[in-house]
């Protein structure tokens, strides 16, 4: 009898949870257009979010929902001379951190920074999610990570 109520718990507890994560909106906590320099190819555009989508049919149906809205607000996809975007969507995680001390350990491939922000708080742990790509001839390319 402890074993069915166990179980009976368990599966109750795990229908929540999934249920939970289908119905909580993804959150855009912000949006860095993309970066380009004199000397080298641009950066992708990046959008920092919270409660992405586990499975790639829903996060590539969330993209092209809201694609239209993301463009209006934020101005991504930024396009190139020939029409090449690139959108990487990472997870926000548990926020803004100083960047790493060369000393420590910790590799500065686990940290993106962003060079344009003025303050200390300027890094996030690297949590790709998910990134577009559209090149010229009108591919369309979509990646789960």
């Amino acid at each position: 009898m402890n074993k069915l109520l166990a179980g009976c718990i368990f599966t109750i507890a795990a229908c929540g949870y999934v249920l939970w994560q289908y119905m909580t909106p993804v959150e855009i906590i912000e949006a860095h257009g993309a970066i380009c320099s004199e000397t080298g190819p641009c950066h992708s555009d990046i959008l920092l979010v919270r409660h992405f989508p586990y499975l790639k049919t829903r996060q590539i149906a969330w993209w092209e929902a809201n694609k239209e809205k993301i463009q209006v607000k934020y101005g991504i996809p930024n396009k190139d001379d020939q029409g090449y975007y690139n959108v990487t969507i990472m997870g926000f995680g548990k926020g803004f951190r100083t960047e790493p001390n060369e000393s420590l350990l910790l590799s500065t491939d686990e940290v993106y920074c962003f060079d344009e922000m003025v303050t200390e708080m300027k890094c996030i742990n690297r949590d790709i999610l998910f990134s577009v790509n559209k090149t010229p001839n009108g591919g369309l390319r979509y990646q789960s990570y």
